[in-house]
């Protein structure tokens, strides 16, 4: 078992740091683990920095268990149980809260759920902690420690970001993720009314310093990540700052004879500006998740997303394929304007496009956002149910189409999608869009991690995947070397997210539609 220990002392209280399991429907991005040989998408950052924020005066022994990687121990000896998770989490957070108190191990619980949904968690554990903990999380130690611990620690004001250590990583294997993740800002400036995000972290963007984020990149690179996410809201909430850290990327970036690659959750703004975009290329950012949501106007003037209207949205999106940049579209359909017709036209977007990768969400209304109290003042919510995941169900009820319909639809939109042959021919098409590739980067040294994931990857096309997943693969890589042989590390990054889709597609959405 690995422990990591803060303090000097003789005896240490130990705390057991849970980041709970992933609901099985969970599809984001999650299509590379078992290719690559990782097992989940990325750490818990937040542990990992409740860890470096711990006080040199108090003493304290850590242990981890990331339930997407290691089998969780209920017999565990430890002082104190701290959980943390998204909606995403809900049933499990309450499961794991449960579990430890009945077993008579008092339990900290903190994070976006557990702060959205405060009044939900109130009873839910002996320590709750609302809003970002970076100055709460010290003052509870050592108030703990002491046994003078408060039932509830709540940040009243956003903190500055700058607080906010690096996280400490040295309980995780790095080769159990596909990326390390790092934060470099909280806050959007926008106003979509179905995001809960902005009732968390505000909209004001707030950044670390580039020094800090530089840092937090070199430790990535030296504990081995192959892939840095940046787990931001909006990377390019603070512009010039998005510029500033771009530059530092780049600067360092060509100097290793390992680089890395990088991706992030962005607006459509990004396509806006030609220098950013050939900045994120030169940085080796090789995904950038898009939240597009819809082509209708008046569905994005519905939702308060009319950032999404300033220039046209095929042009931006083919911009940013024109940099050699994978566009993961994430659309949503149940608006008040979606009725039956909005299928086709989201899929003729697609294939005009060539948007390979898209992930197909159903509006929900979550709590305390405004899309949640404009549903409850029509009538139009089904209960309080949100769960925190986006495909399958809906908590509205819909406008202009029944949710049978809607449904119905939705399942064979994702199919028609990840159909092997339809995928191919949209996955074709964005290769031939590329027209740009930076000079930046000359011949590196052997990357002997690189090759082993390529190798894992024909092996499970060669032998585990479906005969259709196979074509797919071989197909592709046979074209794209007609096409040009450089773009076949980006042929690899959609293939390697395929088989998850169209898993996804032929096992969890309902049979008959």
């Amino acid at each position: 078992m690995k422990t990591k220990r803060y303090g000097s002392g003789k005896h240490f209280k130990r705390i057991y740091l849970i980041a709970p399991k992933h609901p099985e429907n969970f599809w984001s991005m999650q299509g590379t683990v078992n290719i690559l040989g990782a097992k989940t998408l990325m750490p818990n950052a937040a542990l990992a920095t409740l860890m470096a924020l711990t006080p040199s005066d108090v003493n304290v022994e850590y242990v981890l268990c990331d339930e997407n990687i290691s089998k969780l121990n209920w017999n565990m000896s430890c002082d104190l149980v701290a959980v943390t998770g998204a909606t995403l989490h809900n049933k499990r957070i309450h499961n794991l809260c449960r579990g430890f108190r009945q077993r008579g191990v008092p339990v900290a619980l903190g994070g976006t759920y557990a702060s959205i949904n405060s009044d939900q968690c109130v009873d839910l554990a002996d320590y709750l902690f609302v809003g970002e903990a970076e100055y709460t999380w010290p003052a509870f130690l050592r108030e703990w420690t002491r046994g003078k611990a408060k039932p509830v620690y709540r940040q009243e004001t956003y903190i500055d970001l700058k607080d906010s250590p690096a996280p400490d990583w040295s309980l995780i294997v790095a080769d159990d993720y596909i990326n390390i993740n790092v934060q470099t800002c909280r806050g959007c400036p926008h106003g979509c009314d179905f995001c809960d995000v902005i009732q968390y972290v505000g909209r004001s963007p707030r950044t670390k310093s580039v020094l800090q984020v530089m840092a937090e990149i070199r430790q990535a690179h030296e504990i081995g990540a192959r892939t840095v996410f940046f787990s931001d809201d909006n990377f390019l909430a603070d512009k010039a700052f998005t510029e500033q850290l771009l530059a530092a990327i780049i600067g360092w970036n060509t100097a290793q004879s390992r680089p890395l690659s990088f991706s992030t959750q962005i607006t459509v703004d990004i396509a806006d500006d030609e220098k950013l975009l050939r900045m994120c290329a030169d940085a080796r950012f090789s995904v950038l998740f898009l939240g597009v949501e819809t082509t209708r106007r008046a569905s994005l003037e519905e939702v308060k997303k009319v950032h999404n209207l300033k220039y046209d949205i095929f042009e931006r999106i083919s911009r940013i394929s024109r940099y050699g940049i994978m566009p993961f579209l994430g659309m949503i359909v149940g608006f008040d304007h979606d009725d039956e017709s909005v299928f086709d036209e989201l899929y003729d977007f697609f294939t005009r496009t060539s948007s390979p990768i898209v992930g197909i969400s159903l509006l929900n209304a979550p709590r305390h956002t405004p899309l949640y109290d404009r549903m409850e003042k029509e009538g139009r919510l089904l209960g309080d149910d949100f769960s925190g995941e986006w495909q399958l169900y809906t908590n509205i009820i819909p406008k202009l189409i029944s949710r049978d319909e809607l449904l119905r639809r939705y399942c064979r939109l994702f199919k028609k999608l990840y159909q092997p042959e339809l995928f191919s021919e949209r996955l074709q098409g964005w290769l031939r869009h590329v027209e740009y590739f930076s000079p930046l980067y000359g011949q590196k040294k052997f990357d002997f991690k690189q090759f082993s994931h390529g190798v894992r990857m024909i092996f499970f096309f060669l032998v585990l995947a479906t005969p259709a997943e196979r074509g797919v693969f071989f197909k592709s890589l046979i074209e794209t070397w007609k096409i040009n042989p450089k773009l076949l590390r980006r042929a690899f990054t959609f293939l390697a997210q395929y088989p998850h889709f169209y898993d996804f597609v032929r096992k969890k959405l309902p049979e008959r539609i």
